[in-house]
């Protein structure tokens, strides 16, 4: 009997709480496969097709969420949880790019050239938060990396690749493209398109996009100016 009660206290001392947690990439979809792991413990189980998982943790121990090609992402349950089921959204970074084919070929053309352009080749930090859309630092430690080490960036050789490749150009081409699509979308926020089109003779994207760029209009500007000034700006602009 003593025995019986022991074991009685024991499991109920014992505390286990139901994750259930959603995996996503930085684009906002959803990773089926990524696997959930118990590191304490030594059990796991992997997300669904919505990239949801269940498992069963106690306070105290910790959990690793990977998948190929993405950084894992570690945390430890805490202590004295006051629910006995939480839900947990987990965000993993990309950790390689995966290319279809690789051609190498001899460029520059000599060994002094391809020296002295690697020598050359200047990416401040901030450059790449912008280019790989990371938002502001109050945000970025979301997308820090679980192991340490801050903000993930690509080596030398990626930033190499993206400088000089095709499909690095033809990603700047379209990373520009998508800047004039997001800018036009921010004015039209603030002056409706009918309104353009009636009062200025703004018929096409094309036309939005050119007053845009002769009245120098920019991002900042739209964040900073109140509705009144960006309308009056583009009244004696327009004209």
């Amino acid at each position: 009997m003593l025995l019986m009660l022991f074991m009685a206290l024991s499991l109920h001392a014992q505390q286990y709480v139901m994750i259930k947690g959603q995996v996503w990439d930085l684009r906002g979809d959803e990773l089926v496969g990524a696997h959930a792991y118990n590191i304490t413990r030594h059990y796991g189980t992997f997300t669904d097709i919505e990239g949801i998982f269940f498992l069963v943790m106690n306070p105290g121990d910790s959990l690793r969420v990977s998948m190929v090609g993405y950084k894992p992402y570690t945390m430890k349950i805490p202590q004295r949880l006051s629910a006995d089921s939480y839900k947990l959204d987990v965000t993993l970074i990309g950790d390689t790019i995966i290319l279809k084919t690789a051609e190498i070929k001899p460029y520059p053309a000599t060994y002094a050239e391809f020296k002295r352009e690697f020598l050359e080749l200047r990416v401040p930090e901030e450059i790449l938060f912008e280019k790989t859309n990371i938002p502001h630092i109050v945000y970025r430690s979301k997308y820090a990396n679980p192991d340490g080490g801050g903000i993930l960036l690509p080596g030398p050789f990626s930033l190499l690749y993206n400088a000089f490749s095709k499909e690095g150009k033809e990603l700047k081409k379209m990373n520009s493209i998508l800047a004039v699509n997001r800018l036009r979308e921010q004015l039209l926020n603030v002056i409706p398109r009918a309104t353009l089109e009636n009062q200025y003779g703004l018929k096409t994207d094309d036309d939005i996009d050119e007053m845009i760029s002769r009245c120098g209009i920019t991002s900042e500007l739209l964040q900073t100016w109140s509705d009144y000034d960006i309308i009056s700006h583009i009244s004696r602009c327009a004209k």
